[in-house]
């Protein structure tokens, strides 16, 4: 007869294995495929060029962003971070991205302990493979090789629920105020604790709250109300960019549309026969909503680098109906959580290998392992060329997403990068420019070439780097 350490062992192997296999994947891309899979993107250079520049003068104004103003399109939680890291280890493009791999790999691990928690026996075995189906998916991986701030918000927001499910529900939720100071896809997260609060009311029940959750909701409030101040000091710039946001994010259907609005009501089902059929707002219920709130906020976005939430939202979904199946008998609810089940395994597959038009082109393959995104020689001769520029002196790279293999070599001489013609969130007059710096790579998508604002469009070619005086102010 085993043992109950023997038990507790047997039953650790596989989130083990599980673990071991994502972190050699992780690895696998970050070492071999540091800057192929997703290759640089123009989000990067806005959110490292702001958290460089903290790291230094402790100001997140980048004249590169707005040659006026700090630029207020996001909250500064990940740039923060970042800032941290450039401060404790030196800064590198790599680092940025070894910091959303770690992260990414953090996520997993509170998985395994939601996992833990929620399930047991050949329950946790499934869930587990839902979750490797999840996070191998080329959607999720690409967020642990970008130096965006998903794997930090995704972070909180999974502390958040395992928070909630062990009954600590105003941690959770100051757990996703404190996520509110990375994104403001936080909103979304407010859905199981606005269900939780009708819940109560509706059943006359108390909710109680201990000191320790008390301080983690006033320590959140706090962080929400220093924003709120940096918010107010730039006030201008803020209601220029959240503008410029809304403008763009309206152009698209909310929630994407009928067939959005559609899935979001099939899975809303889910916690609504939960609560129907356990009559408690149980772990069943949270594991759901925060399902239902990964995929809101993928389907609102209107952003690829969202889709990996996609996956997370069906594998949560997945694993409230796994829960529930421990409690509910009878054929009738059996035969009903098989169905959902299997129809909601169905879309996570779909969704972790779907091909996008957008998506596609970045997908890692094996011919990956055998190109560069840019040849370690192109950028040491543009740090060359960048060595030897005056004080002061300015280069543009169009729209490219490299810049930030050189911002420390610009800022040991004194030199400045600037965007082309642009800001991130608005047009301003034409810049006084000194140089363009022109970077191309068969590894661009060619839809990019849209993009190019500054006349010198992509021809997704390994043509390396040109650098090109201009002899006349602004843009000819």
């Amino acid at each position: 007869m085993l043992g109950a350490t023997e038990i507790r062992r047997r039953n650790l192997v596989p989130s083990l294995a599980s673990m071991a296999v994502l972190v050699l994947v992780v690895l696998l891309i970050r070492l071999a495929l540091g800057f192929e899979f997703p290759i640089p993107w123009n989000d990067e250079t806005a959110f490292i060029a702001q958290a460089f520049e903290f790291s230094r003068t402790g100001s997140f104004y980048v004249h590169g962003l707005n040659s006026e103003r700090v630029v207020m399109w996001m909250p500064p939680g990940h740039m923060l971070v970042l800032a941290g890291a450039y401060k404790l280890f030196g800064y590198s493009y790599e680092l940025s991205r070894w910091v959303s791999a770690l992260l990414y790999l953090g996520c997993f691990a509170v998985f395994l302990v939601i996992v833990r928690d929620c399930l047991s026996g050949w329950r946790r075995n499934l869930a587990l493979a839902l979750l490797l189906v999840a996070f191998l998916s080329p959607y999720s991986l690409a967020i642990a090789n970008i130096a965006r701030m998903e794997s930090l918000y995704t972070l909180v927001f999974l502390l958040s629920l395992l928070a909630a499910l062990r009954g600590k529900y105003t941690l959770g939720l100051a757990l996703v105020l404190f996520g509110a100071v990375v994104h403001y896809n936080a909103v979304y997260f407010l859905l199981p604790y606005a269900v939780l609060v009708f819940w109560k009311i509706v059943r006359r029940e108390t909710l109680l709250v201990g000191p320790g959750e008390l301080l983690g909701l006033l320590l959140a409030a706090l962080a929400l109300l220093m924003y709120g101040l940096f918010v107010i000091k730039h006030i201008d710039g803020f209601w220029q960019d959240m503008r410029f946001q809304f403008d763009h994010k309206l152009g698209s259907a909310v929630m994407g549309g009928r067939k959005g609005w559609i899935l979001l009501a099939a899975v809303s089902l889910v916690p609504a026969l939960q609560l129907l059929a356990h009559r408690r707002f149980g772990k069943q219920v949270l594991l759901s909503l925060y399902g239902i709130a990964f995929i809101a906020m993928t389907l609102n976005g209107h952003n690829m680098w969202y889709y990996y939430a996609y996956n997370l939202g069906f594998c949560l979904l997945l694993l409230g109906l796994l829960a529930s199946s421990v409690e509910l008998a009878g054929n009738w609810w059996r035969g009903c959580l098989a169905l959902l089940f299997a129809a909601l395994a169905l879309q996570l597959l779909y969704y972790s290998s779907r091909s996008t038009l957008e998506f596609d082109p970045l997908k890692p393959s094996w011919a990956m392992l055998s190109q560069q995104f840019l040849p370690s020689e192109e950028i040491e001769y543009v740090r060359q060329f960048i060595g030897g520029l005056p004080p002061g002196a300015t280069v543009s790279f169009g729209y490219t997403g490299v810049e930030p293999f050189f911002f420390a070599d610009f800022a040991k001489v004194g030199a400045l990068w600037s965007g082309s013609a642009h800001s991130v969130t608005e047009v301003l007059p034409p810049r006084s420019l000194d140089y363009r710096v022109f970077c191309d790579s068969a590894m661009f998508p060619a839809y990019l070439s849209a993009y190019d604002w500054d006349g010198y469009p992509r021809k997704s070619q390994d043509s390396g780097c040109r650098i090109i005086p201009l002899k006349t102010e602004g843009l000819d």
